[in-house]
């Protein structure tokens, strides 16, 4: 099996009253987007957590490579733009987001690498601006850039993006393009925004049984 490929196997995370997602299931092959479609808020967030090895599953597996351990999963996945866990704050400027995402990335954020990554992006004039004041597709774009730079990642999970207005082939671009370094991609929004993109995963169909090791 590819050892970048992602394979969920009815999935469920334990909520407070009742699960906040279950028995999903899907494979997310190296170099692709795959894009999923999930209720917004928690069950995004659980989902992506369970993907990352997080959190404890309730029912289900995840794998990357073949590889269950949860350490492995932590090792090999980045979790991007996730609410209230790895999101920037609004009210940050530009050039501390990008700062704490080299840092995560453990690559250097001296004032320096922070200016020479802005200037290499054209995006000097806009390192003072709030982060919640650029487009979205650009932010998304920058996290899951930076969020690819760390030596021991092989899979992105994007939670969200749709929550931020704009036109999603933006951000599902900015993902092929990380996609095409052999990366995978896991793009995880609404039900309605992902029925509109390519490679999307219908969770009402059971997927449990897909992604065989060949």
């Amino acid at each position: 099996m590819n050892e970048r490929q992602v394979v969920a196997r009815d999935v469920s995370v334990r909520g407070t009253h009742e699960p906040f997602v279950s028995g999903i299931g899907f494979t997310a092959p190296a170099g692709e987007v795959t894009v999923v479609g999930v209720d917004p808020g928690a069950s995004q967030v659980a989902l992506a957590l369970a993907i990352g090895g997080r959190v404890d599953l309730l029912t289900g597996t995840v794998s990357i490579g073949g590889s269950t351990d949860r350490a492995h999963l932590q090792l090999r996945t980045r979790l991007v733009d996730v609410p209230d866990v790895t999101a920037p704050e609004d009210a940050l400027p530009l050039r501390a987001v990008v700062a704490e995402e080299l840092a995560l990335a453990e690559r250097s954020s001296s004032r320096r690498d922070v200016a020479t990554f802005l200037r290499e992006r054209h995006l000097t004039e806009l390192a003072s601006r709030r982060w919640e004041s650029l487009p979205a597709g650009q932010r998304t774009e920058l996290l899951l850039e930076l969020g690819s730079w760390h030596p021991h990642v092989r899979v992105l999970v994007l939670s969200g993006p749709d929550r931020h207005g704009g036109d999603p082939r933006e951000w599902f671009e900015a993902a092929r393009s990380v996609a095409d370094r052999g990366l995978t991609v896991i793009a995880l929004c609404a039900p309605a925004t992902a029925s509109t993109l390519p490679h999307h995963t219908d969770l009402t169909t059971d997927l449990t049984t897909e992604g065989e090791p060949a």
